[in-house]
């Protein structure tokens, strides 16, 4: 109590300042004299603690839907009716109310620092403590408990590199102690989220081929971050050996079988359902006035680095670089700021509750790094915020009912490169559809950016309740729910729509490409190919942008076909120059178990790898991509206690579930329990 009555009123005279330098800055804020603020700051308080919460309550679609920003004009609202309450404290209309609260925002924020109030420690361990109580009831018992943090897209080599420049001090501490140790593992293919998780949460990844793929026996493009897919996708997946089964899945693509999950995309297929029931951290996240003032002025201060760096990337012309314009500033904006705040203040929560497991995916890294480049200054910033969070997470756990287990990994790496169109002035759909020789390709590779799942999630989550607000937030922005989520305006063309009538389907997921001849529903083989697409093969595989092609042959079983000889992934045996070479030991086996997925493309299409120059081949506009072989997009980390026993090698996501699936039953917690459909409780 001593400790909360001094914070708060550390932070009301912080208000107090603020409100008195901005009468001084803003034109139409006036105070009497400065002890006028002393009574407008205690009003201001009094209406955010008993009217602010109500009115988001009821408005909680709007302020969602607008990523926190109603809560903006609900704080000038409270201005407002405070001028008017106050003698001597004036403010002369909308716009001035709405410029103090984003200034109060903003020399809150700044001055909490500059006092030295760790405001984010200080915050979670009071108010989120007293939530936690609320939300989780009592604690069942007090074992053992895991937290596992999944860094997406950081390679080990990023990593060591971060260490090594000190961009993460608190990993390189708990490595350094000897209390954690740091592995190298092996993704295997594809070497992306989807099919990592399946992996790790499930202990099972089969026929998960790429990011994107096309089923030909459906007519079916499947995507991994469309919330429809995701539950099929997870369908799919077997139920027996989930990780998650007594725990939460926090900004995932699947669930692991969790009871309940935050910003999960495969989660998203029941709408409309209560949002309080099912998302109840989410609600006070926006609910709370800290939470506004802190994420509206950090998401500010992040879209000012962004256009910084974009153009400073303009100006400079050094290295290759994409267009960082368009949709991409929110969504970085978005994925650094606010989706990581929403899971970790989720994440923090569940463990003043005593959640036994919490699995995280923080997908800030990856976002930036696909843009700016894996191992970019700009890529390493986030990671330092990152790591705070990490520094947080030891004390909490150190104050929580049970004693938590840290695991930090990531599940694959980015290879850095020019994308394969800014080098050779086409796509590889256009590539493809110049070798069909007037057939036409249809390209399934828009709207590739993991991110947007996510953020299509919280929308979600915002307008797909079955309330009076909600249902008239659809009609505004003309929502409707389509594939259990909410689709806005008009449907889109699908990709796949005339597939009937084209030569072929391309499927890009990062450096890996999956090509899908429609005439048969079944795999075409290379003999076939060769009669009705003559060229096709041998064009693709002697493109400079092209290191290899998968394809099978009826006469010599699956061949790998690179611009100077082929590979006969049966029995190794290869004609002129190994395609293979230069792209790790294990690549044929990794292409020998992608050739058995059910629904691999006719033609698998690796981007060239070059390793001299460490650079890897794009079918996307990436800096930083993943998907197939070559460079550090296969070789993620991970982070464990040192007491932990694990191999030497760790080959695949499976291997990494083994390893996890083992730990738990060391502390006492069995993650072979849940036989129920995905999100739901057993």
């Amino acid at each position: 109590m001593i400790r909360w009555t001094r914070r708060v009123a550390t932070i009301w005279a912080i208000e107090f300042v603020a409100l008195v330098l901005l009468a001084r800055w803003i034109p139409g804020l006036e105070l009497a004299s400065w002890w006028t603020a002393i009574p407008a700051v205690a009003v201001i308080a009094f209406l955010n603690a008993l009217l602010r919460p109500l009115l988001l309550l009821l408005m909680m679609p709007f302020t969602m839907l607008t990523f926190g920003l109603f809560g903006v004009v609900l704080n000038a609202m409270m201005l407002l009716f405070a001028a008017r309450i106050v003698p001597g404290f004036s403010i002369d209309g909308w716009l001035t109310a709405l410029w103090t609260t984003l200034g109060m925002a903003a020399v809150g924020t700044l001055l909490t620092g500059l006092a030295s109030i760790d405001d984010e420690d200080s915050y979670y361990q009071n108010v989120v403590a007293r939530l936690s109580r609320a939300v989780g009831g009592a604690v069942p018992d007090t074992g053992p408990g895991l937290v596992v943090v999944q860094i997406d897209g950081l390679s080990h080599r990023a990593l060591m590199r971060t260490i090594h420049e000190k961009h993460m001090p608190t990993l390189s501490r708990w490595i350094a102690s000897g209390a954690y140790r740091l592995r190298r593992w092996d993704t295997g293919l594809p070497s992306m989220t989807t099919a990592a998780q399946a992996g790790i949460l499930y202990g099972d990844n089969w026929d998960i081929p790429a990011f994107r793929w096309y089923e030909k026996e459906r007519g079916r493009l499947m995507v991994s971050n469309h919330p429809a897919d995701a539950a099929e996708i997870e369908s799919r997946l077997p139920r027996q050996r989930t990780l998650l089964s007594r725990g939460w899945s926090l900004g995932n693509l699947l669930s692991g079988g969790a009871e309940r999950g935050m910003l999960t995309i495969s989660m998203l297929t029941d709408i409309p359902r209560s949002l309080i029931g099912a998302s109840f951290p989410l609600y006070e996240y926006f609910l709370n006035p800290y939470n506004f003032s802190r994420a509206i002025v950090m998401m500010t201060w992040e879209a000012a680095v962004e256009l910084r760096e974009n153009l400073r990337g303009i100006v400079r012309k050094s290295g290759p670089r994409v267009s960082r314009w368009g949709f991409f500033p929110l969504e970085r904006v978005l994925s650094t700021i606010l989706l990581r705040d929403i899971n970790v203040y989720t994440l923090f929560e569940n463990i003043f509750a005593g959640v036994p497991t919490n699995y995280i995916n923080l997908i800030g890294y990856d976002t930036v790094a696909h843009r700016a480049g894996p191992e970019s200054p700009d890529a390493f910033r986030i990671l330092r915020f990152v790591d705070r969070h990490l520094g947080r997470l030891e004390r909490l756990v150190g104050q929580s009912p049970r004693p938590y287990r840290i695991v930090v990994l990531s599940d694959h790496g980015q290879s850095p490169g020019a994308p394969f169109r800014q080098r050779y002035g086409l796509t590889l759909e256009e590539l493809v559809r110049r070798l069909l020789r007037g057939d036409r390709a249809v390209s399934a590779s828009v709207g590739s950016f993991e991110a947007r799942g996510y953020l299509n999630i919280l929308v979600s989550e915002a307008l797909g309740q079955n309330n009076r607000v909600a249902r008239g937030a659809r009609r505004i922005i003309r929502a409707r729910v389509h594939g259990g989520y909410l689709r806005v305006g008009k449907k889109p063309k699908e990709p796949a729509g005339s597939v009937a009538e084209a030569g072929a389907v391309v499927c890009a997921s990062g450096n890996l490409g999956l090509v899908y001849l429609p005439e048969t529903e079944e795999r075409l083989e290379l003999e076939r190919i060769a009669v009705l697409h003559p060229g096709l093969i041998e064009g693709l595989a002697g493109h400079p942008g092209i290191g290899f092609v998968v394809v099978k042959s009826e006469a010599h079983g699956t061949v790998v076909v690179g611009g100077g000889g082929i590979r006969h992934l049966a029995d190794g045996r290869v004609e002129g120059r190994d395609p293979l070479a230069g792209y790790g030991p294990r690549a044929a086996d990794h292409l020998r178990r992608l050739d058995r997925f059910p629904h691999v493309g006719d033609i698998v299409v690796n981007g060239a790898w070059d390793p001299l120059t460490g650079e890897a081949m794009a079918f996307e506009e990436q800096i930083g991509s993943h998907g197939g072989l070559g460079g550090p997009q296969t070789e993620p980390f991970i982070l464990s206690p040192a007491d932990w026993e694990a191999g030497d090698e760790i080959v695949g996501p499976v291997a990494v579930h083994e390893l996890l699936a083992g730990w738990m039953r060391g502390i006492g917690l069995d993650p072979e329990r849940d036989e129920t459909r995905p999100g739901e409780t057993g």
